[in-house]
């Protein structure tokens, strides 16, 4: 039968020991009330003892049923059901023993309720027998009245079963098997009592599946429960077990995380929202210490939709107090500091040619991606997910943006040859940095004392960007354009209307998201539309860039539905500037000059090299 492998949603530990407890209890005063119409004998003596420890046991099971154990537990019913067998022997009259005997109907509910199966039915049968083998022992008592309680406590036991299940299953999602919205709110009680008494933190995040509506509507709604029962099946193997992962609805899903703070949790959620076969969008928020549940969940929903509108597979992180460090505005003078201090890390992952049949280490590497990090001094590794939102919200963007770039530039035009061979170094750029009037001024400045020339320079916007329908933003990248700087635009194939900005944008890459890449190799529809998007890119004069190449297979596939350009984890991770000096180093030793990098003439009114001097 449905739900008997499992410990009824109910069953708790502390609720456990409580019904335990209460149980012991009514069983002690049940026992007194017969020892009160017994004349005084050593029996009588017995019983009040039996008495006495059951009581003492329902007491500390009451009073400590926050720190009892499931392991406690289960000594627990068996002491039960041995005082209880006991009193049976002991008590002198036939009518007493079954009124002793049927107390035995606590042992079965709580066999029945409490524990899963097959723990349960041990201790059913434990209960069932000592019961009968009490009965028979005392010689006054007809084997048939043992057989009755019998039939009666296996049948309580089995109705009690079927209707916790039930009750259970109301809080549980059908599809997936997770907890429903009920589900979710009943953990998110418990775990806000238990982060209030340990003064642990807790943490609530929403994942939204990308591109879920698409799969409905392409595949049908079977398709779309299969990738559902998918997603919750791969991710609840992903999280560690006293994680709370639930499904509220749609393609949405809930993730509880006690005693994590943020950061933490999004180096949990990340590697789920990047995942090529499922990827998911996630925001996650920190419950304060005087937030209520619909609170938290609000901020969640929140940092939700900003990760949603800025490129989907990723997750954002709502503003939230920090335990343990002093809060988000403790993180923000970290980051602050950091900045001013030079102690970010900016790293590189290649850019290579797509050649058919070469093998990774033999591709012409024609460019790569700066990319920001910070190990904080005390939490260690701070993923980018969290301090890019963080400069975002904390008015810090402009500065760290300005930090990677010219330290970007500086790496690249001290590695020898970079120049001479053309290659190309790709910066992210936030929306937020475009609305400062001063930002193409600040570029061409970056440019004038670095050195690196504005036509090896390309600025990477989101669809989000190109989405926005922000004069300023678009101002702001016509003007750096007009220096010679080349521009693309970032996670393309995860946003909904970019194809009618391309143009206002007069962008020159245009980069392929890792969802739309992840299965070209396997899925022939896929495959159609990444070529769709290549022929589309070549017909506006733009250079294809596939991002997440994973495999061999895919990079070949790539190349040849017409994207020039591969970048991802098989053809090299991000690393220090020297791993690009010693890639082209390594060229230059098996003779291989190299073709420049892949670079498409100005449009008219650009210029042909903005140089150190362009401002």
């Amino acid at each position: 039968m449905e739900g008997w492998g499992r410990v009824p949603e109910v069953a708790t530990p502390r609720m456990t020991a409580a019904v335990f407890g209460v149980f012991f209890i009514l069983g002690a005063a049940s026992a007194l009330s017969v020892v009160v119409g017994l004349e005084p004998s050593p029996a009588r003596r017995q019983i009040v003892v039996l008495a006495v420890l059951a009581l003492l046991t329902g007491a500390a099971c009451v009073g400590l049923r926050n720190r009892i154990g499931r392991a406690v537990l289960h000594a627990v019913v068996s002491a039960g059901t041995g005082l209880i067998a006991t009193g049976v022997v002991v008590v002198p009259e036939p009518s007493a023993a079954l009124v002793f005997a049927v107390l035995l109907v606590f042992i079965a509910v709580d066999s029945a309720v409490f524990f899963a199966v097959p723990a349960g039915l041990v201790h059913l049968a434990v209960c069932v027998g000592a019961g009968t083998a009490a009965l028979l022992a005392r010689g006054d008592v007809a084997p048939t009245q043992a057989v009755a309680l019998d039939v009666a406590l296996v049948a309580v036991a089995a109705v009690v079963r079927i209707l916790a299940v039930r009750a259970s299953s109301a809080s549980v999602d059908p599809l997936t098997g997770l907890p429903n919205r009920r589900g979710l709110d009943q953990a998110l009680e418990r775990a806000g009592l238990a982060a209030e008494r340990e003064g642990d933190g807790l943490v609530v995040a929403l994942l939204d599946l990308d591109g879920f509506g698409a799969v409905n509507d392409a595949l049908g709604h079977e398709a779309g429960d299969a990738l559902l029962v998918e997603s919750a099946r791969a991710w609840r193997g992903a999280l560690p077990r006293d994680v709370v992962l639930a499904r509220v609805g749609g393609d949405e899903f809930a993730v509880l995380l006690p005693g994590r703070t943020a950061p933490e949790a999004v180096a949990l959620l990340d590697p789920l929202c990047t995942d090529a076969h499922r990827p998911a969008s996630g925001g996650v928020a920190e419950r304060g210490r005087t937030e209520s549940a619909s609170d938290v969940i609000r901020r969640a929903d929140t940092a939700l939709y900003r990760a949603k509108s800025s490129g989907h597979g990723r997750c954002a992180v709502a503003d939230a107090e920090l335990p343990g460090r002093g809060g988000s505005a403790a993180l923000a003078r970290d980051l602050a500091a950091a900045l001013r201090e030079g102690a970010l890390d900016v790293v590189y992952q290649p850019v290579l040619r797509a050649v058919d049949g070469a093998a990774p280490a033999d591709l012409d590497l024609v460019g790569a991606e700066a990319l920001a990090r910070w190990h904080h001094p005390e939490h260690g590794p701070v993923s980018p997910a969290v301090f890019v939102a963080l400069a975002e919200r904390e008015g810090l963007v402009g500065e760290l943006g300005a930090v990677v770039l010219e330290r970007a530039c500086r790496d690249l035009r001290d590695v020898p040859g970079a120049v001479e061979r053309g290659l190309l170094l790709t910066v992210n750029v936030s929306g937020l940095e475009l609305l400062d009037p001063r930002y193409p001024q600040h570029v061409g400045e970056v440019l004038a004392r670095t050195g690196w020339p504005a036509r090896l320079l390309v600025l990477e916007v989101t669809e989000s960007v190109v989405e926005a329908d922000s004069r300023p933003a678009l101002a702001a990248l016509r003007a750096v354009a007009a220096l010679g700087v080349h521009l693309a635009v970032d996670d393309f194939g995860t946003g909904y209307s970019a194809l009618s900005r391309l143009d206002d944008l007069e962008a020159r890459y245009l980069k392929l998201d890792s969802t739309l890449t992840a299965t070209v190799h396997t899925s022939p529809r896929r495959a159609r539309l990444v070529r769709a998007a290549a022929a589309l890119a070549q017909s506006l004069d733009m250079v294809v860039i596939a991002e997440g190449v994973e495999g061999p297979e895919q990079a070949q596939v790539l190349g040849e539905l017409g994207c020039p350009l591969l970048q991802g984890y098989h053809l090299g991770r991000p690393g220090p500037v020297e791993a690009l000096a010693g890639r082209l180093r390594t060229a230059d030793d098996r003779g291989r000059a190299g073709s420049p990098a892949v670079v498409p003439l100005p449009r008219r009114g650009a210029t042909t090299d903005a140089g150190a001097g362009a401002v």
